[in-house]
C-alpha cells in the first residue's frame, strides 16, 4: 500500500468555507491539506456569486446597447482571473497542500483521493472538514438538445445572450438571471412550479417582484412545468395549472430548479457520519458531526445555503479546532439572505411562517414603509420596494425583517445586528440616519411602530400580557399592521 500522508486537518472542498478554514488553521501553524474536485473558489467564484453579480452589473451598465457578447467576455475574464488568483494563493501558503481530485472516506481518519491522472493517493487527518457544496438539480426535458439546456454551471460561458430564454425555477438564481438577461436584450419567460416566485421569501416580496418583472415584459407562469421541446419550431411545451401551453421561439432553457448536495461520492457510511441525502449532514452549532473529529459546513448542512453562511461556519470551525479551550455554547449566528434581482430582496431573522408557528398573531406588530414614500425614493423614481419589520408588541423586539428595493442587501446588516443583540425599535428610533437615504426606511418603520404603540400604551400592555404565553392558533392570522 502507498505511503499514507498525515495532516492535522483535511478540508474536502476549496469553496468559500473550505478556503476560510484552510487559511485560518495554517495561520495557527497547523498542517492542512485541501482536496478540491474541480476549481478553487467553489461555486461562488466559478459558477455563482462572482460571475452572476458581474453579469448583473454588466447588464445594468450596458442596458440597451445590444453588446451582450462584451458583457459575457467581461464575466469570463473576471471569473477566470479570480479563480487563478485564489488558486495561486492556496498553492503558496506554508503548511498547506492543495490536492486536486475526488476524495472518499476509507474510514473515519483516512481518505482516498482519485487524482486527475487516474492514480490514487491516501491521506489521513486528525480533523476532517466536509465542505463539498452542491450542484444544480438535473431536469430531463424530452426533445431538448443538450446544447440548448443551461444550468448555473454553463450559463456564464455563453458567447452572447439568447434571443428567448426560458428559466425554470424562481429562486435567487432564476430571479437574478431573469432580470440580467432581460436587460441584455433577451426575451425572458420564467416558469415556477409553485404559486409564486421566491417561495422562501415573504409573500409580500414575491408580489412586488412579480409586478415589477411583469412591467418589464418578463412573462411569469406559476404552477408550471416543462413537458417537452420541439426543435423544429423551437417550441417549449408546458403545463400551466394543468393546461397545455406552447411557448414558441425558445433557443435556450436555463434550469434553476433546486440543488443536489455533493455527498453521494464521499462514502460517509465508512466514516460513520450521519446524514440525509435531501437535508444534509447533521451538525452541532460549531459544525461538528456525530463523529467528534469530523466537521461539515456550507451547502451539505441543513442550515447553510449561502457563501456568507459557509464562510461564517468556517470561522467557527477554525475556532473550535484551533482554540478548543474556548467555550462552545453559542448558537449559530443569524444568516441573512439576499437576492440580487431588480429590485433586490433581502431578509433576516425569522420568516413570517416561522413567526406564525411560534407566536400568537396578537403578540406581533408588523410595520411597513414604502420606499416610494421616502424622499430618496422620490428623487430616484422608485416605484417598487418597502421595508417590512415584524416585532413584538410593547417591547419592540425585532423578530424578522424583509427589505425590497435598491441596495436592500446593504441596508440589512443593521437589522441583523438588532435581532442578534436584542436592539429594539425604540433604540433604532433614536439613531440619526443620513438624509436622503434608503436606510431612512428603517427609521420610518421605527417611527411607525412607536406611533402605533405609545398613544395606545394601555392596550399594548394588555395585549402583551394576554398573548405573550398564548399558543399560536392553527389557522394562521395576519399580524397587526402599522404602515407608513
Amino acid at each position: 500500500m502507498a505511503e499514507v500522508q498525515s495532516y492535522h486537518t483535511i478540508v474536502i472542498g476549496a469553496g468559500s468555507g473550505g478556503f476560510t478554514i484552510a487559511i485560518g488553521l495554517t495561520g495557527f501553524g497547523k498542517r492542512v491539506a485541501v482536496v478540491e474536485a474541480r476549481y478553487v473558489g467553489g461555486d461562488c467564484t466559478n459558477v455563482g456569486c462572482v460571475p452572476s453579480k458581474t453579469l448583473i452589473h454588466e447588464a445594468a451598465a450596458r442596458q440597451g446597447d445590444g453588446d451582450s457578447a462584451q458583457a459575457f467576455t467581461t464575466v469570463q475574464r473576471k471569473r477566470d482571473h479570480l479563480r487563478d488568483e485564489e488558486t495561486a494563493q492556496l498553492q503558496n501558503i506554508a503548511n498547506l497542500d492543495l490536492i486536486f481530485g475526488h476524495a472518499r472516506f476509507l474510514d473515519a481518519r483516512r481518505l482516498e483521493v482519485a487524482l486527475p491522472d487516474g492514480g490514487t493517493r491516501v491521506i489521513a487527518g486528525e480533523q476532517i472538514v466536509i465542505a463539498t457544496g452542491s450542484r444544480p438539480r438535473a431536469l430531463d426535458i424530452p426533445g431538448l438538445p443538450p446544447d440548448r439546456l443551461l444550468t448555473n454551471e454553463t450559463v456564464f460561458d455563453l458567447p452572447q445572450a439568447p434571443q428567448h430564454l426560458v428559466i425554470i425555477g424562481s429562486g435567487p438564481i432564476g430571479m437574478e438571471l431573469a432580470s440580467a438577461f432581460q436587460k441584455l436584450g433577451s426575451r425572458v419567460t420564467l416558469l415556477t412550479p409553485g404559486p409564486r416566485v421566491l417561495t422562501k421569501s415573504a409573500p409580500e416580496a414575491a408580489e412586488v417582484l412579480q409586478r415589477a418583472y411583469a412591467e418589464r415584459g418578463i412573462a411569469i407562469y406559476t404552477r408550471a412545468r416543462a413537458v417537452s421541446y420541439d426543435l423544429t419550431g423551437e417550441t417549449l411545451r408546458v403545463q400551466v395549472g394543468g393546461v397545455a401551453t406552447a411557448i414558441p421561439g425558445v433557443d435556450k432553457v436555463l434550469v434553476a430548479a433546486g440543488r443536489v448536495l455533493n455527498v453521494d461520492r464521499l462514502d460517509l457510511e465508512r466514516a460513520g457520519v450521519i446524514y440525509d441525502r435531501q437535508h444534509g449532514i447533521t451538525t452541532d452549532s460549531y459544525g461538528r458531526t456525530n463523529v467528534a473529529h469530523i466537521y461539515a459546513i456550507g451547502d451539505v448542512t441543513p442550515t447553510s445555503h449561502f457563501t456568507h453562511s459557509a464562510n461564517a461556519q468556517g470561522r467557527r470551525v477554525v475556532q473550535r479546532i484551533a482554540l478548543p479551550w474556548l467555550p462552545a455554547i453559542s448558537k449559530e449566528p443569524i444568516y441573512p439572505s439576499a437576492t440580487y434581482s431588480d429590485p433586490e430582496v433581502a431578509s433576516t431573522g425569522m420568516t413570517p411562517e416561522q413567526i406564525a408557528r411560534r407566536y400568537h398573531p396578537g403578540l406581533i406588530r408588523r410595520v411597513r414603509v414604502e420606499l416610494s414614500a421616502l424622499d430618496r425614493g422620490y428623487t430616484d423614481g422608485v416605484t417598487h420596494g418597502f421595508v417590512q419589520i415584524d416585532a413584538v408588541r410593547l417591547t419592540g423586539r425585532i423578530l424578522g425583517a424583509t427589505i425590497v428595493g435598491p441596495h436592500a442587501a446593504d441596508m440589512l446588516p443593521l437589522l441583523t445586528l438588532a435581532i442578534a443583540r436584542g436592539i429594539s425599535l425604540y433604540t433604532i428610533y433614536q439613531i440619526v440616519f443620513p438624509y436622503p437615504s434608503y436606510a431612512e426606511g428603517i427609521k420610518k418603520a421605527a417611527d411607525a411602530y412607536l406611533r402605533a404603540t405609545l398613544p395606545n400604551i394601555r392596550a399594548e400592555i394588555a395585549a402583551y400580557l394576554r398573548y405573550r404565553l398564548a399558543r399560536p392558533p392553527r389557522e394562521r392570522q395576519s399580524p397587526t399592521l402599522a404602515q407608513e
